[in-house]
Parts: C-alpha cells; structure tokens; sequence
C-alpha cells in the first residue's frame, strides 16, 4: 500500500514536472516567434513583449534592466499581474536612483559574478542591502518579495542588463536552481533581441547619417554650382585625367562662335587644338597647355586677345585638391579685362595729351618770360601786354591744373556745390560776353526764355559747365560758324542747350561722352587739343543739381549739348504774358 502511494507521488510529481517543463518550453517559443516579427530599432520593446508573455504564463514580477552609455543600470521593462504590486513598484522607480552595474555587494550581483544568481529566500538583510535609503527599503517589504532569481543579459564578454524573475508575498513560487535553465534561456532570447533592435538602430542612424551627408553633398554640388553659374568670369573645370567636368555660361559668351559645352568629358587637347581666338596660333596654345598640365602643383597666369572679338583676357589657372592633398582636377578662370585695358589705353593717351596740353602754355609763357628778362637786364620798358600774354598762359595752366583737380575731387567724393538763387540768362550773358570777345570767327547767339529762369544752384560751378561746352563747341567748329546758345523751360526743369556747326559726334560714340578721358575718334585723328575731362566734370556738375546731360549730333553735321535743372521752386511758374528773346 505505501509502495502504491509512494509510485503515485512519483507520478505526479513527475506529471507536474513535465506540464511545468512543456508551459515553459511553450512560453520560450511564443518569445521567440514575438521577437522575430520585430525588426524596430527600440531595444526596449521586445523585452516588453517578453514581459508580457512571461507573466501571462507564470504570474510572478518580470523586469528587465539596461546598462546606459554612461554606466547606469535602469529599469528598462517591469510588470505584475497585481495593480498594487505596479503601483509600489512605480513609487520605488521614482526615488530610487539608477547605480553603476558593477555597484553593491559582488556576491550578489549577477553582472559581476557572470551568472545567473539563484535567492531561493530574500531575507530584510538581502532588501537593506539592495537600496539605499528606508524609504526604499519599506517600498520593498511593502512589495514582499519572497524569492528571485537573476541572470545577466550579456553580448560576447560585454554586459547589457539583467533580467529578473520574482514572487511576491508568503505564498508564491519558491525559485530553485531547477529554473536557472529558463531563465537563461529567456535572457539568451532577450539579449540576442536588445542586440538585433541596436543594429537595426545603428543601421538607421547609419543609413540617416548618410542620407545626411548625401543631401549635404548635393545641397553643396548646388550651390557650388550655382556660384560656378553666377560667377561673371569663364569657368572651365578639369578632372585628374584632364577631361572636361565643367564649362560656365560665361565661357559660352566669350567664345560664342564655339560649342563649348560640347566638349564636356572631353581631353583638354580636344578643346584647346580649337582656334578659339581666331588668331591661328593654334600650336602655341596648344603647347602653353600641356605646359601648365603637366605642372601640377602651380598656379598659371597669362592675358592675350581674343582676335575675333577684339576683347582682352587674364586666364588663372589653379590645381583643385581634396582634404588629404591629392589631386583632383584643375579650374581654369576666364576674366574679362577689356575694360582695364582701354582704361590703360585712356590712360597712356591721357598722359600723352595732357603733357601736350601741358607744355602748349608753358612754350609761350617761357618765352614772354625770357622777352621780359631780356627787356630787365637792358634797362628797357615792359609793355602792358607782354605782361598781360604772360599772365593768360598762366591762367590757361592753372585753368589746366584745376580740371585735373576736379578729377580727383569727384572720384573722392570731395567736389561741394553751394546753393544759392541763380539767373541763368544773366549768367549765360556774361559768359556768351566773355566768349564773343575772341571769338572773332563764330557768331553766337542767345536765346533767352520769355520768363526769368531762376534756379537753385553753385554759380561758379555752373559757369564751369556753360564755359566748358562754349569752348567745345568753338573749338570743334574750326570753319567758324553760328553757335546758338537757347534757354528754356519744360515742366518744372531749366534747359539750356548749345548748338554748334562743327565736325559733330559719331553715333557710336555718344554714349561715352561723358566717361573720364574720352575723346571721340574724330576728335582725336584730327588732332584737337583737350584732356577728355571738360564734359565728365559738367556731366558730374549737372547730376549733383539733380539735372541730366543729352546730346544730339551727326558725325560732320554739328552737336547740340544740352542739360536741365530743377526750376527754384520760387520761380517755377512761368510768365506766358512775354515772348522769347534772341541778343
């Protein structure tokens, strides 16, 4: 009889032990199936599922742990069956504060023992020593835990949490080394999930940091290129074979006879063997080519004429490098530098005329100079006039000086205009008075408005203008001839205008007119004296009254220069009771 009953304890015993082996065996391979359907970066959310799972199968507390980048271990995933037991367990996570992993007594800690650890009875000893402070500690005994069991979470050599599996109160599950294997195998489960969701986290962000950098590359390729597109000098961009990457649009206009973005992925022999300048000295630039090509590490620089266009340019070139050094291509700029050299042209006939213009008084005022000193040392008189000749030549070179000085004045921002009322036709008249007294040859005549024309401006500075377009006008009508000073009024605006009969101003060129040192060519074959500096300081002079400059002539048929300024506002009604006068 007590054989039979010994057989049946053993049986069940037994049956418990195989039913309890087939729920956890069931419980591990619905884990596993949960944890292959995730593939997220969040390495705490597969061991929730596994939370779930395993308290639905043993109704006992669960809770994972995690190491941080800084060392701390934090509760990552936790749960029970029991609200209250939730509810206590949340109030302890709030004040208890995470410690290192490797903190606390060693031989209780399964990350340093490398183990699964088995407290098959927690004691108040075991709960004083797991926290620091009473608060905590009631927390605990008011949670009741009765028996654990604790099993590090690990990758290769390196710790990544724990996890641990607990009963609460005097009649829960009593742990025993009987369930170490389960629990390693949930966390083999649950480690090999935390790595999985880190690598598919570290593929993201990879895949993100790329992403970044690829739209960093291209929002920098489009504004490289477009400051390659907008940049006003030709660009043309070679690689480390010398094949063409790049030509600018600016490239395009300065050689528009030739198909240049044709040549892109081309060598540059193929572009340079072109006669671009239209100068047929092909094999020179073919040879300055593969000089500078074959220099790697230099700068190159050089000017020439593009034959078929007239215009001049500085071509820099420069090696392209990367950030360890290496050679990636070289960039050649094309600049356009026609404006430098007719100014430098300008210039040097400038200095050409102006030592002319110069030495003209200078030639007969030292020789009134040596008639005088002659006269002196004889003893004999000086007539008035010679002194008188002397001193026009003197006035003739500081009239000189003065325009030059005018230049610099405007360029520094330095030329003043004193307002003040002006009469235009009185101080027309007294011009046109100073005028007609040597200019035996012309006949000039004034027509004056029927109403006074008053403006607000510098009287001398306005005298510069009118005296400067009298002299044009007689000196470029060297056959003599009517010249007919008119002014007049259109809205709330002076004009006054000088019209000559003389060699005029070819169509071509008007528009130059009033830039510093311009000569027309007309003016400057046949040899008429000036500096090009009278009509840029009366063109500067008019603008700072608020008035305008026009010009209206025929190569050989004469000119009319003609400007406005603002009426004083005194004076802007007109008198229409009075006709138009001519003296």
């Amino acid at each position: 009889m007590e054989e039979r009953l010994t057989d049946q304890t053993q049986l069940e015993a037994e049956r418990l032990r195989l039913h309890e082996a087939e729920r956890r065996q069931r419980i591990l391979s619905e884990i596993s199936a949960i944890l292959l359907d995730y593939v997220g970066g969040d390495e705490a959310e597969p061991l929730r599922r596994i939370v779930d799972k395993v308290v639905q199968g043993m109704g006992d507390w669960c809770a994972f742990s995690l190491i941080g980048p800084d060392g701390l271990l934090r509760q990552s995933a936790a749960y029970h069956p029991d609200p209250r037991q939730r509810d206590l367990a949340e109030k302890l996570n709030r004040i208890q504060h995470p410690r290192r992993w490797d903190a606390g007594p060693a031989q209780t800690n399964a990350l340093v023992q490398k183990r699964p650890l088995v407290f098959e009875e927690i004691t108040d000893e075991m709960l004083r020593a797991g926290v620091q402070g009473e608060d905590e500690y009631r927390l605990l005994k008011d949670i009741g835990l009765a028996s654990a069991i604790v099993a590090p979470l690990v990758t290769g050599a390196e710790p990544l949490g724990t996890l641990i599996l607990a009963s609460a109160g005097a009649g829960g599950r009593k742990y025993t080394p009987n369930d170490v294997d389960f629990v390693v195998a949930l966390a083999d489960r649950a480690s090999l999930a935390v790595r999985n969701a880190r690598l598919v986290r570290e593929l993201a962000e990879e895949r993100d940091r790329e992403q970044l950098a690829r739209e960093g590359a291209e929002r920098r390729a489009a504004e490289l290129l477009a400051t390659f597109e907008a940049d006003p000098n030709g660009l043309v961009l070679f690689d480390q074979y010398d094949r063409v990457r790049y030509v600018g649009p600016r490239l395009a206009e300065m050689f528009e006879w030739m198909p240049v973005h044709e040549f892109v992925g081309r060598h540059y022999e193929e572009l340079f063997g072109q006669d671009a300048r239209g100068d047929g000295r092909i094999a020179e630039m073919e040879a300055r080519t593969r000089e500078i090509f074959s220099r790697r590490d230099e700068r190159s620089f050089d000017e020439f004429q593009i034959a078929r266009s007239g215009a001049w340019v500085a071509r820099t070139s420069v090696p392209v490098r990367g950030p360890r050094g290496e050679y990636l291509g070289r960039l050649f700029i094309y600049t356009d530098i026609t404006p430098r050299k007719v100014l430098e042209e300008q210039r040097s006939e400038f200095l050409t005329v102006a030592a002319h213009e110069l030495r003209t008084p200078l030639t007969p005022l030292s020789m009134y100079l040596q008639n005088i000193e002659k006269r002196l040392a004889r003893g004999m008189r000086i007539e008035p006039e010679l002194a008188n000749k002397a001193r026009r030549q003197v006035t003739r070179l500081a009239r000189l000086v003065e325009d030059l000085l005018d230049i610099s004045r405007i360029e520094s921002g330095r030329l003043e205009i004193h307002r003040e009322p002006v009469e235009l036709e009185q101080l027309i008249g007294e011009v046109v008075d100073d005028f007609r007294s040597a200019a035996h040859s012309h006949e000039i005549v004034v027509v004056r408005p029927p109403e006074q024309t008053v403006v607000l401006g510098d009287h001398q500075r306005l005298e510069q203008v009118m005296v400067n377009l009298l002299q044009n006008a007689i000196k470029y009508s060297p056959q003599g001839g009517q010249i007919v000073v008119t002014v007049g009024r259109e809205g709330g605006d002076a004009v006054v205008s000088v019209a000559d009969q003389g060699i005029g101003v070819p169509a071509e060129e008007q528009a130059k007119l009033f830039q510093r040192f311009f000569r027309a060519r007309n003016a400057a074959t046949r040899h008429f004296g000036g500096l090009g500096i009278g009509l840029f300081v009366s063109h500067e002079i008019v603008q700072r009254h608020g008035g305008r400059f026009l010009v209206a002539s025929e190569s050989g048929k004469g000119a009319v220069f003609s400007f406005t300024l603002p009426l004083s506002p005194a004076h802007a009604a007109p008198d229409r009771g009075r006709a138009p006068a001519q003296a």
